[in-house]
C-alpha cells in the first residue's frame, strides 16, 4: 500500500473518457481505442446515458485475432457492419457498484484495484456522467512521478 498523502482521483489528471453506445459501429470503436490508446471504452445508453458496460481493447484484439493492436481498416468483411452491442461486456444490473469519483482518495482506488478490478469508471456523484477511466498503471505512474518524502525532509 502506498502513501498517497491525501491525493484523490482528480490528482491523476486522467484524460476525459470517450463513451460509446451499443449502436456504435465496431470499426469506429476500434479506431477510437487505437488512436487514443484507450484500454477501455465505457458503453452508455443512447437514451438515458446510463452506464451499461464496456468494450476493452483486449477484446477487440482477440476479436480480430491479431498479435498486435489492430489499426483502422483491418476489419474483416463480416465484421464491417458489426456494432458494439455484439461485443461489449455488460455490467450486472442488480450488482451494487462502488462509486469512484474525482474526490475519491487514491488509497480507496488502490484497494479497488487490489480486489481484482482491471479498471475503474470515474463518474459524478449521481453516476449520471462518465468522466474518465482509470487503470492500475495510472496509480503506478502517479507514484513514480511524485517525489517521496523521507523523515529527514520533515
Amino acid at each position: 500500500m502506498h502513501d498517497f498523502r491525501g491525493s484523490t482521483v482528480e490528482d491523476l489528471d486522467l484524460p476525459p473518457a470517450f463513451s460509446i453506445t451499443p449502436e456504435t459501429p465496431l470499426e469506429h470503436a476500434l479506431e477510437l481505442s487505437f488512436e487514443r490508446s484507450y484500454s477501455y471504452l465505457p458503453v452508455i445508453s443512447s437514451r438515458s446515458r446510463s452506464l451499461l458496460g464496456y468494450l476493452s481493447a483486449e477484446q477487440l484484439q482477440k476479436t480480430f485475432n491479431s498479435p498486435s493492436p489492430p489499426g483502422p481498416g483491418h476489419i474483416e468483411a463480416g465484421l464491417a457492419t458489426a456494432t458494439v452491442r455484439s461485443f461489449m461486456r455488460r455490467f450486472p444490473k442488480k450488482q451494487a457498484f462502488q462509486k469512484i469519483m474525482p474526490d475519491t482518495p487514491l488509497e480507496d482506488l488502490e484497494k479497488f484495484f487490489d480486489t481484482g478490478h482491471d479498471f475503474a469508471v470515474i463518474t459524478d456523484a449521481d453516476r449520471r456522467f462518465v468522466l474518465a477511466v482509470a487503470v492500475p498503471e495510472d496509480l503506478q505512474n502517479f507514484v513514480k512521478r511524485r517525489p517521496s518524502i523521507s523523515l529527514g525532509d520533515i
